[in-house]
């Protein structure tokens, strides 16, 4: 039988009694569409330009091709971790709001 543990607080996930959620991001370089309009079509060969972009990746690094590679990743949260999550979903850092009197 397969165990689960939620990612963030690591407690054990029994999935015959909670609820095991999944969560997936996949991050990658945003290309942006072009217009047709814009796209000048010609006697280019694709094939040729894929295969010397393919022959250059070869030859580059591993680590430098690793930054702009698209990632997947995968988590399994608890149902109380996957409240907080959907909250905040970025992580991101809030501020507390003073409100002052106009005296």
């Amino acid at each position: 039988m397969l165990h689960y543990s939620c990612d963030l607080c690591k407690r054990p996930i029994d999935v015959k009694r909670d609820v095991r959620h999944v969560v997936k991001i996949e991050v990658f370089p945003a290309v942006e569409d072009l217009d047709a309009d814009d796209v000048e079509f010609s006697d280019v060969d694709n094939l040729e330009e894929m295969h010397e972009l393919l022959e250059s990746l070869d030859e580059r690094a591993a680590d430098e091709v690793g930054d702009t590679a698209t990632r997947t990743l995968r988590f399994d949260l608890c149902d109380a971790c996957r409240q907080r999550y959907l909250k905040n979903p970025l992580g991101a850092k809030t501020t507390k709001q003073f409100n002052f009197s106009n005296n």
